[in-house]
Formats: C-alpha cells, sequence, structure tokens
C-alpha cells in the first residue's frame, strides 16, 4: 500500500513539474480554492449543533468554566456578554455533571467555610466582620435555593450591643432578589423569605427585614399588621369561594350547552364579623324540692275583764259592787313553712362563623344552540341558534339550586344566551404545521442549493480547470517516447531511471521489427482514440474520405 501511494504520489509530482508556470499557479490556486470552500461548508454545517450548556453566568463563574474547558480541551462557543456557553451536544450532559461534582457555578458567594482558614494574628475586629459576612453568604445560598429566584444579595446591619437597655438598637436586614424573566412572587412567599432572615439573626424583628427585585420595586410589605393579614387572608378565602361556585356552574351546564360553552362569574358579598351569642333556657315543669323548713310558734294568755255596775254608783266608796267572772282567754298559733326547689336552666354559648355569605350575585353566559340544517343544494351545514325561554329558565333553576340562590337575601342570577367568537384550532394547528413544513423545506432547500452549487462548481470550473490543465498532456509524453524500434532498444540499454523496466517492455533477442513496428502503432492508436475522442474521429474521418478519393481516382486512371 505505501509503494503505491509512494508511486501514485511521483507520478503526480512528476506531472506537476511538467506543467508550465501559469496552470502550476493556477492548480494551486483551485485547489486552495475547493478546499476552503469544502471547510467553510463543514463548519457553517456543524456551527448549529452547539446547544447552551449555562445562561445568566456572572464573569467570575464564566472565567472558571473557560478556564476548565480549555485544559479539558473541549470546543466552545462564547456570546459577546459572557454569560452563555455552548458546547457540542454529546458533551453537554457529561459536562454539567462534572462541573457540579467540581461546585461550578460557585456564584462567588462565601459562607460559612471563610473560618475554614486562619491565622493566629486575627483580631476579633476581623473576626466580626467574617462573621457578618459568613452569615450573608449562607442566607444568600439558601434565599437563592427558592424556585423562581436567579440569585440574591444580603446586606446585615447588627449593632453593637449597648450596656444600657434604652441605647441598644434593634439590627435590620435588606435583601436584593434577582427573579427569572417572566416570576413574580407570591405575598406568602415573601413573608416566608422575611421569617427566613429574621429567624436566623438574633433579635431581628420581621417587620425590620426589606426586600426589593432589581429593579427597585418593595416587595416586603408590614404582614405583623393585623389589617393586613386579616384583608389578604379574607381576599383568598372570598376568591376561593366564588372559584368553587363558578366551577360548579361551569360544570353543570357544560353537560347541556358543550364544554368551552358557559362562562360564570359569581361576586360573593361575605360577612367576616365575629358573632358570640349566650342563651338560657329554664324547664319549669321539671322542677324539684331540694330542702323545706317548717316554723311553728303557738302562744297562750288570760286577762281579766271589767267588774261592777256601770255606771258612778259602782264608784262611790260606799257603793255595791257586784261580783262578775269577766275572764279573756287569748290562743295564738303561727306556722311558716319554707320550701327551696331547683329549676334545670341550660346554658349555650354560641360563636357565629365569620366569612358567611350575605349575598351572592351570579352572571352566565351560554353560547348557542349548535345544530344542523339543510341547505338548498341538499347539503347539510352547521348553524347556531338561540335557546328558548322556557330552556334559559330551566337554566335558572338548576344554577339557583346548585349554588343556594336565596330571592329574600337579596341574591340575583342573570343567564344570557350570546354567540360565542370561536376559534378555529384546526387552522391554527393547519397554520403551525404549515409553518413546520415551509421551515423544513427552507432547510432542505438550502442544502440543495449547495449541493447544486457545489456539483456546478465542480462540473462547469474544476473539470474544465483539469481538462485545461491536462490537455495535450498524452501528446507531449508520446514525445518523449521511443519512436522506433531502435529508438526503444538504445534508451534500454542506457536508461537510469528507477522502475523503468515496468513502463518499458523487455524485448527478446529475437523480434519481428515489423510486428513490434504495428503493435507499438496499435498501442499510440488506441492512446490518442482516449485521451482525445473527437479529433480521433476527426482523422479517422478524413483518413477514410482521403482513400475514398483515392479508389475513385484510381478507378478514372483505369
Amino acid at each position: 500500500m505505501f509503494d503505491y501511494l509512494s508511486k501514485v504520489s511521483d507520478q503526480v509530482l512528476e506531472f506537476f513539474s511538467g506543467l508550465s508556470p501559469i496552470k502550476k499557479l493556477a492548480a494551486a490556486a483551485t485547489g486552495v480554492l475547493v478546499v476552503g470552500f469544502i471547510v467553510g461548508v463543514f463548519f457553517w454545517a456543524g456551527s448549529e449543533t452547539y446547544r447552551p450548556l449555562m445562561t445568566n453566568l456572572t464573569p467570575e463563574d464564566s472565567a472558571k468554566i473557560i478556564r476548565v474547558l480549555r485544559d479539558k480541551n473541549i470546543p466552545f462557543h462564547i456570546d459577546s456578554g459572557g454569560k452563555q456557553i455552548d458546547l457540542p451536544p454529546e458533551r453537554l450532559h457529561d459536562f454539567r455533571l462534572e462541573l457540579a461534582t467540581m461546585g461550578l457555578p460557585e456564584n462567588s458567594v462565601v459562607g460559612y467555610e471563610v473560618f475554614d482558614k486562619q491565622s493566629l494574628g486575627t483580631t476579633s475586629f476581623v473576626q466580626e466582620i467574617n462573621r457578618v459576612r459568613a452569615k450573608e453568604g449562607e442566607l444568600m445560598r439558601t434565599i437563592s435555593a427558592i424556585r423562581g429566584i436567579v440569585k440574591a444579595r444580603v446586606h446585615l446591619a447588627l449593632p453593637k450591643k449597648s450596656a444600657f437597655i434604652e441605647d441598644q438598637q434593634e439590627p435590620t436586614a435588606s435583601v436584593v432578589i434577582d427573579l427569572r424573566p417572566g416570576v413574580r412572587l407570591k405575598e406568602k412567599q415573601i413573608y416566608g423569605i422575611q421569617k427566613l432572615v429574621s429567624s436566623a439573626v438574633e433579635g431581628l424583628d420581621e417587620e425590620r427585614v426589606a426586600i426589593v427585585d432589581t429593579a427597585g420595586k418593595m416587595l416586603s410589605k408590614n404582614q405583623r399588621d393585623p389589617l393586613v393579614v386579616l384583608s389578604a387572608t379574607q381576599m383568598d378565602y372570598q376568591r376561593n369561594i366564588e372559584k368553587d361556585l363558578e366551577t360548579r356552574v361551569e360544570q353543570i351546564l357544560s353537560k347541556v350547552v358543550g364544554d368551552g360553552g358557559v362562562i360564570a362569574r359569581v361576586s360573593a358579598d361575605l360577612d367576616f364579623s365575629e358573632v358570640n351569642e349566650t342563651s338560657r333556657t329554664y324547664d319549669a315543669d321539671g322542677a324539684a324540692a331540694i330542702s323545706t323548713q317548717n316554723d311553728i310558734q303557738t302562744m297562750g294568755s288570760k286577762r281579766p275583764g271589767p267588774r261592777g255596775i256601770a255606771g258612778a254608783q259602782s264608784n262611790l266608796p260606799d257603793g255595791e259592787v257586784a261580783v262578775e267572772d269577766n275572764t279573756s282567754t287569748t290562743d295564738t298559733k303561727k306556722e311558716k313553712v319554707i320550701s327551696n326547689y331547683r329549676v334545670p336552666e341550660t346554658v349555650r354559648r354560641t360563636r357565629l362563623p365569620s366569612g358567611t355569605v350575605k349575598k351572592l350575585s351570579v352572571a352566565v353566559v351560554i353560547d348557542g344552540k349548535s345544530g344542523t340544517e339543510k341547505a338548498e343544494d341538499g347539503t347539510e351545514k352547521e348553524v347556531v341558534t338561540a335557546w328558548s325561554d322556557q330552556e334559559i329558565e330551566n337554566f335558572k333553576i338548576i344554577v339557583s339550586s346548585s349554588l343556594g340562590v336565596n330571592a329574600k337575601r337579596g341574591d340575583t342570577i342573570e343567564i344570557k344566551n350570546m354567540d360565542f367568537k370561536k376559534e378555529d384550532l384546526g387552522k391554527l394547528q393547519q397554520d403551525i404545521e404549515t409553518a413546520r413544513w415551509r421551515k423544513d423545506l427552507t432547510k432542505l432547500a438550502l442544502y440543495a442549493i449547495i449541493t447544486v452549487i457545489i456539483l456546478a462548481f465542480f462540473a462547469f470550473v474544476v473539470r474544465p480547470f483539469i481538462k485545461w490543465v491536462t490537455e495535450n498532456t498524452i501528446d507531449s509524453i508520446d514525445s518523449f517516447l521511443p519512436q522506433t524500434l531502435e529508438e526503444l532498444e538504445k534508451l534500454q540499454k542506457t536508461a537510469n531511471i528507477e522502475a523503468l523496466e515496468e513502463a518499458i517492455p523487455i524485448m527478446p533477442d529475437r523480434v519481428d521489427p515489423e510486428k513490434v513496428e504495428g503493435e507499438m502503432m496499435k498501442e499510440k492508436i488506441i492512446s490518442m482514440v482516449d485521451s482525445n475522442p473527437q479529433k480521433a474521429a476527426l482523422v479517422l474521418h478524413e483518413w477514410v474520405r482521403g482513400k475514398k478519393e483515392s479508389q475513385n481516382q484510381n478507378a478514372e486512371n483505369a
């Protein structure tokens, strides 16, 4: 194989050395142009195979990753800002895992590892600065781990402790958050970040943690204010109630109208006041005596009554006094009875729940009724008709029953029939497929045009150029070959060219000169015909025509 390649290279070099300087320059320029064109096509085709390794990198992390890529000789592309690095797809996932084992990207955040290397001469001031720095770094890492947050920056203001309570200042904290595009933190997430920072710093209150985004918008609020917390909770509860009622209406009517043919909106007026009630109930029929007390008093007495005859005679000293027994007797009896009864008593304390529904306002829009009818040409077409008043009234009854609508409470319900504007999803899907087909067709046409250009370049540039360079080569080679038997024998005896025996046949001792000359002429004619068929055909045509003219002339002479 090596010998064959060596012979081919020698023949090419010999052929190239036999060209004129102009042809040598043209051949070299054409070769460089062809090689450059092919390399450019391959680079252009391979430029789209790179995929993003990481995006939104900091300059420090980007420099470290590029250093690792260069050490491992991995091809990569980097954008002008240095925030995105692209790799070939076959190396993408493996290199990501390798970077993870190396701890990249670091985001240049230093945590408690700042204390891994400490010198003996470190002052207390430096130790305090490192302690605050480590705490800030750990909080940055923890906050950045929350979904939707790219990175965070934390600043802690920790005042020195004072010996007097009235002079002691409270610590504060500031947090700057870089959110991913399209991400918006909820109130509960912001409060969670405040709670996280305040719990990590001793003596830090949640109200003293300020959170802003990269646009400078204030995200944190006074979550300790009971009115703010209560209002947010009440609004969430009201939204959930309304959403549940809307879903209930749409699920019921969609079975009749069809999916996507119902839109329901409910406005609920809720009462969040708290009421405590206490009621007492007495059962008089179930009274029972628990104690009885009797007090009886009896008293008897006698008292003499007046004596004598009525008038003045009985009052005279010598008057006669009539003896008469006139004594009065008194008997008294007093009885007191006290009975104590226990009447059953029921005490009921009731706390009415807050968030009760005071009033409901329901608005429902339904689409028309779909159907088919025959056209004048006999074909069926789809039509949309309005629902009847009776059907609308039935819908109202169904919705009122499902939501518990109470007219006495002031609830209202409205159901209207309107034609919905329908989006032709089939046409949209068809447009997407058409756009995708056009994109693929454009790419295929681009590759086809490139292929045609390459073939045309080789057909109309390279091939004529090679033909121009190699034209008359055989004739020039034939001029160096022996033309007669004597020249062949002389060349064979005096030639010192390597491998000449393979190019010139060995002549036997006895040869027929006429036969040899005939074979040489035959080989020469065959080579000329192969190299230039048009010229050979022209020569043969002239030879045949000349032969016919000579025959005609000989016939005339005869």
